[in-house]
C-alpha cells in the first residue's frame, strides 16, 4: 500500500465516527438530561432560561450534555410556552413544570412544522391545513383534518435551564404511511 493511501485510510477511519456519531446525536430523540436551546435566530443553541417565554411561544431542540444541539429531525423540534396553571387539565399538568410546557411543532396530520400561537386561547394552529390544538386540554384537536393530539416532552426546570426529565407523551408527527 502507498503511504498516500494509507495515510489517507487512517485519517478516514479515525474522523468518520466523529462524524456519524454528531449525526446520530443531531437526530437522536430527545434524552433526559438534555437542556432546551433557542433553535432559531442570533441565540441558537444557547439555553432557554424561564424568563425569557412570556406570552409569545418559543421554537426548541434539545442540547446534550456534550453540547450537540439535536436539531437533525423535526421530530424534535419543540414550542415552549406558558400557560394559566389554573386552566390546565391533570394531563396536560403532569408534562408541565409549573406554568410551562414543551410540546411537539410536528403537526400530527402530515407532520408540518406547527407555528401559529393563540395565547388567548392557549391553542397552536397549523399553518398547512389548519388543525388547531387546545394545550391546556392534553394537546386535544379542536379542529381537523389532524385526528391525533400533539406530544408533550416533560420538562423540569433546574437553575435557569429548561431540562428534559422524560419521553414523549405520545410518538410524534403524523403515523407512518404504509
Amino acid at each position: 500500500m502507498k503511504r498516500r493511501t494509507l495515510i489517507a485510510t487512517t485519517g478516514t477511519a479515525v474522523v468518520l465516527p466523529k462524524l456519524v456519531f454528531g449525526a446520530k446525536a443531531e437526530r437522536a430523540k430527545p434524552q433526559p438530561g438534555d437542556v432546551l436551546a433557542h433553535a432559531f435566530g442570533d441565540r441558537v443553541g444557547i439555553p432557554i432560561q424561564p424568563h425569557e417565554v412570556g406570552d409569545n411561544h418559543l421554537f426548541a431542540f434539545p442540547l446534550t450534555i456534550e453540547g450537540v444541539l439535536r436539531n437533525g429531525s423535526l421530530h424534535n423540534q419543540l414550542i415552549l410556552v406558558r400557560l394559566d396553571e389554573t386552566a390546565m387539565t391533570a394531563k396536560t399538568r403532569q408534562y408541565a413544570t409549573g406554568p410551562f410546557v414543551a410540546v411537539s411543532a410536528s403537526c400530527t396530520h402530515t407532520g408540518c412544522e406547527i407555528s401559529g400561537w393563540q395565547p388567548e386561547y392557549s391553542e397552536l394552529e397549523c399553518p398547512c391545513h389548519g388543525s388547531r390544538f387546545d394545550l391546556l386540554n392534553a394537546a386535544r384537536v379542536i379542529n381537523g383534518p389532524a385526528t391525533k393530539p400533539l406530544a408533550y416532552l416533560p420538562i423540569e426546570i433546574k437553575g435557569d435551564e429548561f431540562i428534559v426529565s422524560g419521553k414523549f407523551s405520545r410518538r410524534v408527527g403524523p403515523p407512518p404511511a404504509y
